[in-house]
This record gives C-alpha cells, structure tokens and sequence, in this order.
C-alpha cells in the first residue's frame, strides 16, 4: 500500500480534511542543495548539535536513512518531495515545552537566520496576549515523545519533509498519524518544534525565495493549550517570523488552507 504520492504528499484517508485530493503546488519550496558540511557547520555553531561531532558522524548516518527510505514500498515516495537533512541533540537543561522552545530552539534559529540574511527580520508573534511557558503539550497520536527522548540522550540524525502534509488541516496533520505504519530501521514522526527549528538551522535558506511563494510550516506535534492557537514558521517577504496564532477561520471552523503545511521527520 501507498501512502505518498507523486510530489510527496500523504495520501488522504477518510475523514482526513484538506483543500483537494490533487496538491495546486501553488506554494512551492525548492529542494535546496544537500551540503552536509556547511549544515553540520551551522547546526554545532548555533547549539543544534555537538561541537566535536564530524562530518563521518553525520553524512553517513543520513544517507543511510535515504536508503532505507528508498527500499520502503510504503515510504519511497516521500522521497519525491523536498528534503532536509539535520542533526540535532539536547544542548540545554529546559524541561519546559513552551520554554525551551522560546528561548532556545527559536533563539538559535534567528541567529543561524540573521548569520544568513543580516539585513532580514527575525520575529516572534504572539496573538491574543499567548504566551509559549507553561503552554506546550505534545500532541499525543505524533510519535514526538521518541524523538524528544533520543535527543536527550544521543545525537540524532534526520530528515525533514516539510511538505508531506500540505493542504491539511491541523486536526488532519495529527490524526493521519494513527494509520501510518513504522519504518523499518528507522523512526518517524510528526514535525514539531525542535526537528523544525534544527533543519532551518542547518539550512536557512528554505523559506526564503525570489521565485514562489513558499508555505507556512505548522508545527503540529506541539500543541497550546489554549485549542485555538497553533505554532508556526513562515517567510515574510526576506524575512521570516514565529505564530503563535489562531486557528480559527469563524468561531466553530479551524483553517484548512493550501499555504499551510505539516511535516514529517524521519530519524534515527
């Protein structure tokens, strides 16, 4: 059985809420040149990862993680949308979701970004008085809890498919999770804030594009706890920005939108 079409994208099952069966590829991100050193380079000067790993700790790992991907019936296809290596261990002691991920995994993200782009902004939003401490849960069906505790404990080598939900609603992001089956020899999970912010660490130029319009990156194995409120990264002109935002289009309807997209990230 498939699950990934011939862009990438996960294939709708019932009940999954999105704006069409065939992807409008309306809001593009192209597939960036795969330099493992200069994304290993980034990834240990701006705290994704440790200062001692090397390159033999990293391209190996990854490629190996394409094969196995390669050699799935039911994953192959991922591999036909866009795909960011990264590399990513715990380097701070904040157990909070919502903490760490404001002070560190965006922190460390607007600096890789600026690095790249020092004329652009880098900004958070907070809608409706939010606040990220003390706010995020981990959506339960996401598998996230895994990668959370590898990267506590180890180095962890992945990819990022941005696009493999694109079109989905939140809601339908999460909930496909249940059907997906594992990887042999691998792991894979909902994209959430950590693998996000380490791919873009790595490879800052992902949203940014003189040619599209590039998607809004949902990130959506966190969860606030306020329902209506959802996480996400998007370019904004040169820029890019944090939302923390609603998700909302009238008081009893969520967004479903073909600028929104979830991710998956396959790891190991």
């Amino acid at each position: 059985m498939k699950y990934f079409n011939e862009v990438g994208r996960r294939i709708p099952g019932e009940g999954m809420r999105l704006i069409g069966e065939k992807p409008s590829n309306y809001y593009r991100l192209t597939q960036p040149e795969l330099d493992y050193q200069q994304i290993l380079d980034r990834c240990k000067q701006y705290n994704a990862a440790p200062t001692g790993l090397t390159i033999v700790d990293f391209k190996p790992r990854a490629e190996a993680l394409l094969d196995k991907l390669k050699a799935s019936p039911e994953y192959s296809n991922l591999l036909k949308g866009v795909h960011i290596p990264f590399v990513f261990q715990r380097m701070d002691s904040e157990v909070d979701l919502g903490s760490n991920l404001e002070n560190t995994q965006l922190s460390n993200l607007q600096k890789s970004f600026n690095a790249r782009y020092p004329e652009a902004h880098f900004k958070a939003v907070l809608q409706s008085n939010s606040e990220l401490p003390g706010n995020i849960t981990l959506d339960q069906a996401s598998r996230y809890q895994k990668f959370m505790d590898a990267s506590q404990t180890a180095t962890v080598v992945g990819w990022y498919f941005p696009q493999a939900l694109q079109e989905y609603d939140v809601k339908s992001q999460r909930a496909q999770m249940t059907s997906l089956p594992e990887l042999d020899g691998a792991n894979i999970c909902l994209s959430g804030g950590m693998d996000i912010c380490a791919a873009l660490i790595g490879s800052p130029d992902l949203l940014i594009s003189d040619e599209f319009y590039t998607p809004i990156l949902c990130l959506s194995a966190y969860v606030h706890a306020d329902p209506r409120l959802v996480l996400l990264l998007k370019a904004y002109g040169p820029h890019m920005e944090f939302w923390c935002m609603t998700n909302m289009l009238t008081k009893y309807t969520t967004q479903v939108s073909e600028q929104w997209t979830g991710g998956l990230t396959v790891y190991e």
